[in-house]
């Protein structure tokens, strides 16, 4: 199996529904500075059902991708230079996307210790 065939199986396996990549990109953009902050070099939407950012951040440097689900929440997935998973959270409300992509890309668990 390619790892195009690989990406776009593992892919359609977490997606649900159809949304606007833009709509989203405006609650991520809420901040301007923090979006600034995570280094977004690339956006790539896959079938208006997922948004991915490459982003080189303090944290994470790789991917971010965002689905959303049957409830209307988020689920925001942090994913590495192939595209294999690393961490999810699920249930973001929209008012929570910007700050909980800072937290997974900018923060460190060492900050609130």
């Amino acid at each position: 199996m390619s790892k195009e065939q690989f990406f776009t199986e593992t892919i359609q396996k977490v997606m649900q529904r159809e949304f606007d990549p833009q709509e989203t990109l405006q609650w991520l953009k809420l901040h301007q500075l923090n979006f600034m902050s995570w280094g977004v070099t690339n956006m790539l939407q896959h079938q208006n059902r997922s948004l991915f950012l490459k982003v080189n951040g303090f944290v994470h440097s790789g991917w971010v991708m965002i689905t959303l689900a049957w409830n209307d929440t988020y689920t925001v997935r942090l994913l590495d230079e192939e595209f294999d998973f690393i961490k999810e959270n699920t249930q973001v409300y929209c008012d929570q996307l910007c700050d909980t992509v800072d937290f997974l890309v900018e923060s460190n668990s060492e900050y609130y210790s």
